[in-house]
């Protein structure tokens, strides 16, 4: 028999499921997910990742950029703060589905920030 507590708890966990099955719906430019993703290697990488594509865009897809904890290496690497300090790659592009964002990340990009990731984009694609 189940009691008050564990219908109370499968509630809750059901709840939080369709909140991130929303999040990856509406996924859009210019947000922060943690994402699981393949790199180049064939590596598997649970990280940040910076939206590129518009919620609108495509329902099943969506584009990123890598995102790294580790220092700037190349003048691609834009830092943001999100929880920790984090280097937005816009050099290192990527199409993923959207069943890999695990969750949406709260922080967002300062306006400055921002900017400069839009630019170093820009560069990074020669628009």
């Amino acid at each position: 028999m189940e009691t008050g507590t564990n219908k109370n708890l499968d509630h809750c966990t059901q709840e939080i499921v369709n909140s991130i099955q929303d999040d990856r719906k509406q996924a859009s430019h210019g947000e922060f997910f943690f994402a699981k993703f393949l790199l180049s290697n064939n590596q598997e990488r649970k990280s940040p990742i910076f939206v590129l594509s518009s919620k609108d865009n495509d329902n099943e897809d969506v584009i990123i950029c890598k995102c790294t904890g580790q220092p700037a290496k190349t003048q691609y690497d834009i830092p943001v703060q999100l929880k920790k300090a984090t280097c937005v790659r816009t050099n290192k592009i990527y199409t993923i589905s959207r069943n890999q964002l695990l969750f949406k990340i709260p922080q967002t990009a300062a306006s400055k920030e921002y900017n400069k990731i839009i630019e170093k984009l820009k560069q990074a694609l020669n628009l």
